[in-house]
């Protein structure tokens, strides 16, 4: 059998092209607002009027005008009549004048002329009036109309995954139920005669599987449902094999290793002679090795079997693909800007994704890249707390510019406790 040579690299939006050719389409699903946390919505929710409709109190006391108490204390109080007492529900809370006050309670509408509500403690009733023993600003103790929602204005947009803090607003709307992407379904076949699943002992040039079980818990935080993760030998019809029967039964699948050009790397022919159409080959790095292709319409995403080109391939291919179906705008990790702790050279030509360390310093965030070679050194994933993305078209970054970084959770040391690296 022939080697697998790449003779070729193609530019990563050839391989993020490819694949949104495919015949994937995410589908939808209506589920309760209490089961919809950590979903990527399907549909835009609107607030269907102002939140609050009126104005209203935001405490127990008097409401009146400004004017009129702006200038009481407890030497000088303010007199004013009361003319009603205003329940929560009040339909038409009525209005006041010159002098005038209301009683209102936490939640009641204000009447109309009112613009500020003296709490219960600065005020005392006696016989019909309320005399006033300090002065507020307008607007103290009340919640205007609109002021937590206008109507018609955007809660939840599409390809936005739900948070708790999503459901809260949502019910305070009075919606019940929300559209959802389902969860795609996906398959990661782990080829290497190596390559030993956990729990088993080693053996002399053998490795654990932790490629395949970081694809596997990557793509589940991203809601996708990976319904096996198997390791497969270095056996061309094992390999083509499998990766037909599973496009059949997931929306997705994803082998790792296999895709370089050595004489065991079977994984790239077993593909290619299924394919409808094949990248292989990315001017990415680290993820040179990676690949995608169409096999009966559906994506099969070819990892490298180093874990953090593996990584970088997820990150820069596949996400990218994955995010325009969700309707995602954003990345699925918060985006900051921070400045280099020291200049950064990419290679020209290439996407660079560049693991990095964040820091807290005098100024802001600084970051500092952690290693720019070694895709197979995976604990830079975890000694790192961000990434960033260099363009094909930039060759690199001076000390102090600010860049764009992806933060992935483990916290943010302050600079000073940071040795500099290189």
């Amino acid at each position: 059998m022939a080697r697998e040579v790449i003779r070729e690299l193609h530019p990563v939006e050839e391989a993020v092209g490819l694949l949104l050719r495919s015949s994937f389409k995410p589908s939808t699903e209506e589920v309760p607002l209490t089961a919809s946390l950590g979903r990527v919505a399907a549909e835009e929710v609107r607030s269907p009027g102002d939140v609050p409709p009126v104005d209203r109190s935001v405490l127990d006391g008097y409401a009146a005008r400004w004017v009129d108490v702006a200038a009481a204390s407890e030497e000088s109080p303010v007199r004013l009549r009361v003319t009603a007492r205003i329940p929560i529900d009040a339909e038409d809370p009525g209005s006041i004048g010159p002098g005038e006050a209301a009683e209102v309670a936490t939640g009641s509408p204000l009447p109309r002329g009112a613009d500020v509500v003296v709490p219960a403690e600065y005020a005392r009733e006696d016989g019909g009036f309320v005399e006033v023993y300090r002065g507020f600003a307008a607007g103290y103790g009340v919640s205007a109309r609109g002021e937590d929602l206008r109507a018609s204005e955007v809660v939840v947009r599409r390809g936005d995954v739900v948070t708790e803090y999503h459901i809260g607003v949502l019910a305070s709307i009075g919606v019940g139920r929300i559209k959802v992407y389902r969860r795609p379904t996906a398959v990661v076949l782990n080829t290497g005669d190596e390559v030993v699943e956990l729990g088993k002992p080693l053996r002399p040039g053998q490795v654990y599987n932790s490629t395949g079980i970081l694809v596997a818990a990557w793509l589940e935080s991203r809601g996708v449902r990976v319904e096996g993760v198997r390791v497969l030998p270095d056996d061309y019809d094992v390999i083509r094999s499998e990766v037909e029967r599973w496009v059949e039964r997931v929306d997705f699948v994803f082998t790792t290793g296999g895709t370089s050009a050595g004489r065991r790397d079977l994984t790239v022919k077993a593909v290619r002679d299924l394919a409808e159409d094949m990248v292989h080959g990315l001017a990415l790095t680290p993820g040179r090795p990676g690949g995608v292709a169409l096999v009966q319409g559906r994506p099969v995403v070819m990892l490298s079997g180093m874990p953090v080109a593996a990584f970088s391939e997820l990150v820069a291919v596949f996400d990218e693909f994955y995010r325009a179906r969700l309707g995602r705008r954003d990345p699925w990790e918060p985006v900051v800007s921070a400045r280099l702790r020291r200049r950064y050279t990419s290679r020209p030509g290439f996407v660079n994704v560049v693991r990095s360390l964040a820091c807290r310093g005098g100024e802001g965030l600084a970051v500092e890249p952690l290693r720019v070679t070694g895709s197979g050194i995976l604990s830079t994933l975890i000694k790192a707390n961000s990434f960033f993305i260099v363009p094909a078209d930039v060759t690199g970054y001076e000390e102090g510019e600010l860049v764009n970084i992806r933060l992935t959770g483990q916290g943010i040391p302050e600079c000073n406790g940071v040795a500099r690296i290189g």
